[in-house]
């Protein structure tokens, strides 16, 4: 008899799993049969959904040999990327790591978004009956919970990361319970949701802390919760040091600067006023002609901005607020803030921004949180914060329709509830690249794709999955500061996919190969039904400037893949920097004018330091031009140009590696009306002159 109370105590607990799993499949079932070669998903998860894909393929294949999965040298070649502020969720790709080694990414994503959906329901049954006390209806609200427009919002987007409600929801639980029991295992428990929360999405991080704050004030008798507030608030934050310290630093940190959001794109992803009086657009009837129609009038981006919380779901806890205020108001103050704080940094009303200041305002001044662009997102706390006056709801009616005796009431309003949040199935996205990509494996170098990866296409990514080799570029929600491209000879021009504004190396550095070699291209491979054709002639003369000589070893009407032969070492250079002005010319000659400061990228490929000459031609404007030299930082010298042509040979010792000589002139406005142009010289030539064999002192 003993021995069977703790299976007695936890059995409706898995019979609510087994439940939630059930609807889980139910959800997933468009890519079931496709489990390890697609996943689920709109237009939306074509994007952000394959660099979910990518972040548990490199999840696991960092952990698999005890790497730092926070740091990723696949990407963005060859300086790599800090992930600790990027959408990785760590803990998806822990929980799923079996399936990504046996089975790969794809599977593991099916997986981990059915683990999403099944344990989201089971958090939201466990916080339901912690407050309701009855079985049915908690069930019921998780059921609910889990299938909400925001939760399967997150499914068919394609965010892992954002699908896995479960850790904040059962952190809410055990905060509670920590609060009201004062028991050290809820104290630890909360401290541990916490930390998964936040290795799973730094913004459900953000807004369980609020939530936090929000638990000690709101529930009785603060000033003796105060302390279990602080113990769960320690252990979570021990356990998310590792993850934290290197977030702030790569934040604020001069080498780790992320790409910041502008303040109209936080508008363009705040709620919107009118969208909580909308219903889901996921609903197979209305939902496209809501879509549409929306996105005409006043969100003009792809998606994302479901703020349904359900017509049904309102009235229910609106009851359960009417049957059991005490229980429910705290949890309805809650929901307001929530909500609030989604509508972003001011009020907006369909097409009407009225400059009306919201507290979001206040929160995105705090340092580190301007990295978050997206207050919509807000509406999960919301989601969470229904579940129990949701429950409470639920089990008013039941009684209700007990007493009166009127069995079928019930079944009759979670009819009316299942179809109002009824979702169209998933569309499935093929995990299916170019079979040729399997060639690629195992080849020295990384891989050059053109169009490259970058902001919102992830598809490199995906392929990467295949061949496994460094790219150069990626898709990352917060893009690393990326000079390399901008900078690095012949390589920019591939990149920006168009020919230079001038020659892309110094005079008699004519072999665009090794700058290529140095930066560690191996392939190049190019997507034709990618580029538009307008800019086809364009992009051919482009490889036909920076691959010379170098035919496609595989070509067909999709692709083409270009091999880069080994070459020797030898020293390059090339203007660099928004200081130089586009390539001029009289026929006779050529030149680039110089702003106040050009910049001239000297390269010794080798491993040992190397004397060179540099060689320069200029000409001051309208007058002799005093030049102040810099080799990295350090003072160079001084060039006095005169009013005609100047030369110079500038003798310099390059160590290994690359290096930036620095000009610098007073510039003064060009003299031709409408200009606009502040000019100081005219970069007439420049030749760089390396020994014809090794030379060190």
């Amino acid at each position: 008899m003993h021995s069977s109370r703790p299976w007695a105590a936890i059995r409706h607990y898995i019979l609510a799993l087994a439940g939630y799993a059930l609807v889980a499949l139910l959800v997933m079932a468009p890519v079931l049969l496709q489990f390890t070669t697609a996943i689920p998903g709109g237009m939306v998860a074509a994007v952000d959904g394959w660099q979910n894909v990518w972040g548990l393929w490199w999840a696991g294949r960092a952990l698999a040999v005890g790497r730092n999965p926070f740091f990723s040298d696949m990407i963005f070649f060859p300086q790599g990327a800090p992930l600790y502020l990027q959408t990785l969720g760590l803990s998806n790709g822990v929980l799923v790591l079996p399936v990504t080694l046996l089975w790969g990414p794809e599977a593991a994503y099916n997986a981990a978004a059915l683990l999403g959906l099944a344990l989201s329901g089971m958090a939201g049954y466990a916080l339901a009956l912690e407050v309701s006390s009855h079985r049915r209806a908690s069930f019921l609200a998780g059921l609910i919970f889990t299938c909400s427009p925001y939760h399967l919002s997150r499914v068919y987007d394609g965010q892992l990361e954002l699908i896995s409600l479960q850790w904040p929801t059962f952190y809410a639980l055990f905060l509670l319970r920590a609060l009201a029991r004062r028991r050290r295992r809820d104290t630890l428990l909360a401290g541990v949701c916490l930390a998964l929360t936040g290795y799973t999405s730094l913004y459900y991080l953000v807004f369980m802390i609020l939530f936090s704050l929000a638990a000690v004030i709101l529930w009785p008798s603060v000033r003796g919760r105060i302390r279990p507030a602080l113990a769960v608030g320690l252990t979570g934050l021990l356990l998310l040091l590792p993850l934290l310290l290197p977030a702030m630093a790569t934040a604020v940190g001069r080498n780790g600067a992320v790409f910041r959001a502008g303040a109209e794109e936080v508008l363009g992803r705040s709620a919107n006023l009118l969208d909580f009086g909308l219903p889901s657009y996921l609903h197979p009837l209305w939902g496209q002609a809501l879509f549409a129609a929306v996105g005409r009038a006043w969100h003009d981006y792809s998606g994302d901005w479901n703020a349904a919380l359900g017509y049904g779901v309102l009235a229910l806890a609106a009851l359960g607020a009417r049957a059991n205020w005490r229980a429910a108001w705290r949890w309805w103050a809650i929901v307001g803030v929530a909500l609030l704080f989604a509508l972003g940094p001011q009020l907006q009303i369909g097409a009407w921004r009225s400059g009306m200041p919201l507290p979001y305002a206040l929160l995105d001044a705090l340092p580190g949180l301007s990295l978050g662009r997206r207050p919509q997102l807000f509406v999960a706390l919301a989601t969470i914060a229904l579940v129990p006056p949701l429950a409470l709801g639920l089990r008013a009616l039941d009684a209700w329709a007990v007493r009166r005796r009127r069995p079928w009431l019930l079944p009759v309003l979670l009819a009316a509830l299942a179809f109002e949040l009824l979702p169209r199935p998933l569309p499935v996205l093929s995990a299916a690249v170019h079979p040729y990509y399997r060639q690629l494996v195992g080849r020295p170098g990384a891989l050059l794709e053109i169009p490259p990866a970058r902001y919102k296409y992830s598809l490199p990514q995906l392929a990467q999955t295949v061949h496994g080799r460094p790219i150069f570029g990626g898709y990352l929600a917060r893009p690393p500061v990326y000079a390399v491209v901008d900078e690095a000879p012949v390589l920019h021009t591939l990149w920006q996919m168009r020919l230079p504004d001038g020659p892309p190396l110094l005079a008699d550095m004519t072999d665009p190969l090794v700058p290529l070699s140095y930066y560690g291209v191996g392939d190049v491979l190019v997507h034709w039904d990618r580029v538009e054709p307008a800019r086809r002639a364009e992009v051919e003369a482009a490889l036909a400037l920076a691959l010379p000589g170098v035919m496609p070893e595989y070509a067909d009407t999709t692709i083409s893949v270009y091999h880069l032969p080994a070459v020797a070492p030898r020293p390059f250079a090339g203007l660099v920097g928004p200081g130089w002005h586009p390539s001029e010319g009289d026929g006779a000659r050529n030149w680039r004018w110089m702003r106040d400061e050009g910049r001239i990228l000297l390269v010794n490929p080798t491993d040992h330091a190397l004397p060179i000459t540099l060689g320069l031609r200029a000409q001051g404007y309208h007058g002799p031009r005093h030049v102040r030299l810099t080799l990295d930082d350090a003072d160079a010298g001084a060039w006095d140009v005169g009013a005609g042509e100047t030369t110079a040979a500038l003798r310099l010792w390059l160590a290994p590696g690359a290096h930036h000589l620095v000009l610098t002139a007073q510039a003064v406005p060009e003299q031709i009306s409408n200009s606009g142009r502040m000019i100081s010289i005219a970069l007439l030539e420049a030749q760089i002159i390396a020994p014809p064999s090794r030379a060190a002192p």
